[in-house]
């Protein structure tokens, strides 16, 4: 196999920056700034949960009003039920975790609906639900997550149930689904995918295992085609949009990653080969990764957020967590998080009331682990 392309340099101007910034720490024990850096606090926990169980998690990125990111509220949910989860499982539980995670569920199957409610919704155990797979794969992971950590009710369980009872009827109809009105991504499945093979570990329930791993080949089918993993295709699976991003194969990664299936590998390894760089070469410690693959110029959107000289901060971020589940990653891991750290992630992680979605991303990924231990 040939080599990967040499990235290009960061400017002159950052890497000094940089350098400055991580030569004064370099007599400081490891685990205070590379590590366990930033992990978050039941203070910072605290504080994030009540903006967003509050007054919410506002729909932008970086809280600039020209970017514009409608589903923000649902993964400020979603992210830090995951994160209460996580701290359960590992035996450090907040306190009143059960109150906390019935809260950030109730918040997401309520106003976390709206921006998807125009496309329709569909009765699951007397709830109406929006047919997004990006909704609905999001709910169910979080109901997966309660009941993982033994935090969930009799009402939890008749929900996730339903829910993966008819997420399962409704990809035996059209194996991919879309997120917004008729608009499919692929890697929008993959949190659905996640959800149905931890409810069929957790519910012993053999129609979301199969319909889970059946969803996860069709998946990794899409990585096998010429052009790659595609962003957007059409209702028969035919690539509207086939240039892989680096926001799509990571998303993917880190999901399927959760539920401990191995396809996440292939995820993961296509995007640190085909949009990661080391953008120092081994000058510093520091990982990036572009949005579109090398040689693409693609413009910045939504799904990629702000690019600095190609790289992308959503594909970055979620690389973190795609990078952190993966055991063949953890220095491409570490790396990503030095990047976060020197291009200035921890004013929004001390404030995390005034960045919950940003905080919330970052939290995720430096914390996640596989729910692959249920029987």
């Amino acid at each position: 196999m040939a080599p990967a392309p040499r990235a290009p340099s960061l400017s002159p101007l950052l890497v000094l920056l940089c350098w400055t910034s991580l030569s004064a720490r370099a007599g400081e024990p490891p685990s205070t700034w590379e590590d366990l850096m930033d992990a978050p606090t039941p203070q910072a926990l605290e504080a994030v949960e009540q903006r967003i169980v509050g007054q919410g998690c506002e729909p932008r990125l970086l809280g600039d009003a020209k970017r514009r990111f409608v589903e923000a509220q649902l993964l400020c949910d979603a992210y830090l039920s995951f994160i209460f989860v996580q701290a359960t499982l590992e035996g450090s539980p907040l306190p009143d975790s059960r109150r906390r995670l019935k809260a950030l569920l109730a918040d997401a199957l309520g106003r976390a609906r709206a921006p998807f409610l125009a496309d329709g919704t569909t009765r699951v155990a007397d709830r109406a639900l929006p047919l997004s797979i990006l909704y609905r794969g999001h709910v169910l992971l979080m109901l997966a997550g309660m009941h993982h950590a033994g935090l969930a009710d009799p009402e939890d369980s008749v929900l996730f149930d339903a829910l993966a009872a008819q997420l399962v009827e409704a990809l035996s109809r059209q194996r991919l689904l879309p997120s917004f009105g008729r608009s499919i991504w692929p890697c929008d499945s993959a949190p659905a995918a996640a959800g149905l093979l931890l409810h069929g570990r957790l519910r012993g329930a053999d129609a979301s295992t199969a319909m889970g791993k059946r969803l996860v080949e069709r998946l990794v089918e899409l990585t096998s085609l010429p052009t790659g993993f595609p962003t957007r295709v059409d209702a028969k699976g035919r690539p509207v949009e086939a240039t892989p991003r680096g926001t799509t194969l990571a998303w993917t990664g880190a999901y399927l990653g959760m539920a401990g299936h191995p396809a996440a590998s292939t995820f993961t390894r296509t995007l640190v080969r085909t949009h990661c760089d080391r953008p120092a070469g081994d000058l510093l410690p520091l990982a990036a990764c572009r949005e579109w693959p090398r040689g693409v110029h693609g413009k910045e959107d939504s799904a990629s957020g702000p690019l600095l000289h190609g790289y992308s901060v959503g594909a970055s971020a979620l690389a973190i967590a795609a990078t952190h589940l993966s055991a063949e990653h953890t220095t491409w891991h570490r790396q990503l998080l030095n990047t976060a750290r020197e291009m200035g992630i921890q004013p929004m992680l001390q404030k995390p009331d005034k960045h919950p979605l940003e905080a919330t991303l970052f939290w995720w990924g430096l914390t996640t682990r596989p729910w692959a231990s249920v029987q």
